[in-house]
């Protein structure tokens, strides 16, 4: 089996010689050698250096391109991986972050053998802290479950594995690249794609995932609006895959979960406030607009108290959708205080939980979402 090991990077000199050498190791034990691409987008820090000098064994051959994209940004270098690919007649892509601390030579065999067992797309299963990874847990998760009606777990979880099938739908269709999927929107497109196109999908078991994790308060940037408005656009072009879909089936499991408690993730809950309520009085009158009159003034009062339920939350994400569809907000960036508030709510009622029982609240809150869709579909 031919399998390709792509690595998007910028400015990752500190971490990425590592994921190199596990990458390289887990190619050669598994599948007798293989292609590292390291696709950068310029990175300043010597980056490209880093893979260059990384030593692996025989039978690996590594390549650090650097391009010119028209779009700078992670979709873009994944694609450019994509192209090698097909090019090269690789079975299987296998697409690590170059940030990863956590990951072994395991990673690239539990990316790779489902493709081979007749798998399209391996979506990672990892155990994260409770505050690591909240664009997931408060919209990318519930809203992928509820809508499409697979229970992937990790969406838009930065690691994949990919069939050489499932790479001509990804690249067929190239006024996709030109969005926000040439950058941050690119997780939850190849995760929405295979899904929404029919192909056969699964989850790895990598256990716990150790990265460089952002505090959601402090760190945001263009992430967020590329995620939820990709998300939004994605929703138009497969309306007819999702308005039907009543239940969320479960997706199987490659291999075993090890269940521990991950490092933990700091959070400025009072930060989160501060810019929840200061983004909302920027954004009031947009708000006001692309929201239906009783979920505008339940958020009103939710910024007031922080006491933001599921039910609520999952109107705030469906009006978005709508408005989004109706040209009334041109991007996501309005409900960005909004997420902040979420994200206080889950921090406040979660403080004194482990992870895995802050997990179970992420669980109920697809399901929340499922049993709103009626909301959703009236006002599409």
């Amino acid at each position: 089996m031919k399998v390709i090991v792509g690595i998007p990077s910028y400015n990752n000199a500190d971490t990425i010689g590592y994921v190199v050498r596990q990458a390289a190791e887990g190619l050669k034990r598994y599948f007798g050698g293989g292609l590292i691409i390291n696709s950068d987008g310029g990175s300043k820090d010597g980056t490209r250096e880093v893979v260059m000098k990384t030593p692996v064994p025989e039978g690996v051959e590594v390549r650090s391109l650097v391009y010119k994209w028209p779009i700078p940004g992670k979709g873009s270098a994944m694609k450019e991986v994509l192209e090698i690919a097909r090019e090269e007649g690789a079975d299987a892509v296998v697409f690590v972050d170059s940030d990863l601390r956590s990951i072994t030579p395991e990673w690239i065999y539990k990316f790779a053998k489902p493709i081979e067992e007749g798998y399209h797309f391996v979506a990672p299963l990892y155990l994260r802290h409770k505050y690591d990874g909240t664009i997931t847990n408060n919209i990318a998760y519930p809203m992928t479950a509820s809508l499409y009606g697979y229970n992937v777990r990790q969406p838009i979880g930065g690691d994949f594995g990919i069939s050489a099938e499932l790479i001509d739908t990804y690249l067929g269709d190239e006024e996709i690249w030109k969005s926000d999927v040439a950058r941050f929107g690119v997780d939850i497109f190849l995760t929405t794609t295979a899904i929404a196109e029919g192909f056969k999908v699964i989850q790895t078991a990598l256990g716990v995932k150790i990265h460089d994790p952002k505090d959601p308060a402090a760190s945001l940037g263009p992430m967020f609006n590329q995620v939820v408005g990709t998300l939004f656009m994605l929703m138009q072009k497969y309306e007819d895959k999702w308005k039907n879909v009543r239940d969320i089936k479960p997706v199987p499991v490659f291999g075993e979960m090890e269940v521990r408690e991950p490092e933990p993730v700091k959070v400025s809950l009072d930060l989160l406030k501060e810019r929840a309520r200061n983004l909302f009085e920027e954004n009031k009158e947009i708000l006001e607009r692309a929201l239906s009159k009783e979920t505008f003034e339940e958020v009103k009062e939710a910024l007031r108290t922080f006491d933001f339920d599921d039910v609520l939350w999952s109107h705030v994400l469906f009006d978005g959708a709508v408005a989004y569809k109706n040209g009334i907000l041109k991007n996501a960036e309005p409900l960005v205080p909004l997420y902040f508030a979420k994200t206080a709510d889950f921090v406040e009622k979660t403080k004194d939980m482990t992870t895995e029982e802050a997990e179970k609240l992420v669980l109920k809150r697809a399901e929340t979402f499922l049993k709103e869709k009626d909301y959703l579909l009236e006002r599409w």
